[in-house]
């Protein structure tokens, strides 16, 4: 029998495969990103435990891809803030409307779409102090936003947290704080601080809204291309400079992490399309 993790995967491969053709249609640059492109090179598609897909695109491109959702495939459709209010993130989510899916995040279960992840990579300032200082004020914007989500869409599984966010976040789980936060103004300061350095035009940029925060932000120069490479009976677009990518973020990324650091989203399969 095939277990969940490799159904969930089968089934994002062909979510991969619609939004690979809006891309080629439209010209649109995208990478894989994260424990994605980890896969791509060590594993030559999925990491066996992983049951997602992360993508990251330029800023320019993460804008027109909202602007042309009306062609987008039927049963397929984008989640963003703008189409969804209950969605209270700054990425998007392109997903198989046809899905159905259960995930265990967090102590209330949240019934949804089976999605890919993506996310927009935006410039940073190129000098050190000042990109400090940007990551702090887009990290100030983050912990705000997911007061309200700590019980549903915030993963308490996630070991790469550092101890004071682990704390805060236990903490908060107890405290009900979510009243005193305005989610659609800290959506709207930090996407302004997150535009606020061109990707083009910046000589570092990153995927500011990543697991590994501040370290995302890298030269630009390594997110050129892009440049496709094999993932499971595919292919999928990476960042020229992946190797300095992910040795920058991860160091050895192609060491095995011990079973007790594997992660997963945990899901319940209701309904998925490549099983129709």
């Amino acid at each position: 029998m095939t277990s969940n993790i490799k159904r969930v995967q089968n089934a994002q491969l062909v979510i991969l495969e619609e939004f690979k053709k809006i891309c080629k249609k439209h010209n649109l640059r995208y990478y894989a990103i994260g424990g994605t492109l980890i896969g791509v090179h060590r594993h030559k598609g999925f990491i066996p435990w992983d049951d997602d897909i992360d993508l990251g695109m330029p800023r320019p491109d993460f804008d027109k891809l909202k602007k042309i959702q009306d062609e987008f495939p039927n049963g397929f459709s984008l989640v963003c803030h703008e189409n969804f209010q209950e969605w209270q993130f700054n990425l998007y989510q392109f997903v198989d409307d046809t899905s159905e899916i259960i995930v265990h995040l967090n102590e209330k279960p949240r019934h949804c779409k089976l999605w890919i992840d993506i996310f927009p990579i935006d410039g940073m300032p190129g000098n050190k102090y000042m990109r400090w200082i940007h990551s702090k004020r887009i990290m100030f914007y983050r912990y705000l936003i997911q007061i309200p989500n700590l019980r549903t869409q915030v993963n308490v599984h996630n070991n790469s947290r550092g101890l004071v966010e682990r704390l805060v976040l236990k903490l908060l789980h107890y405290i009900p704080l979510s009243w005193m936060v305005n989610v659609d103004f800290c959506l709207k300061r930090m996407e302004t601080i997150l535009r606020s350095c061109e990707f083009d035009k910046s000589s570092y940029a990153g995927n500011m809204l990543g697991r590994k925060r501040e370290k995302e932000a890298v030269p630009r120069i390594w997110w050129n291309g892009p440049v496709d490479y094999p993932f499971e009976n595919t292919t999928i677009s990476c960042p020229h400079g992946y190797h300095e990518y992910l040795t920058h973020i991860y160091g050895d990324y192609m060491k095995i992490p011990p079973v007790e650091k594997r992660e997963s989203h945990y899901i319940d399969i209701i309904r998925l399309r490549s099983e129709y």
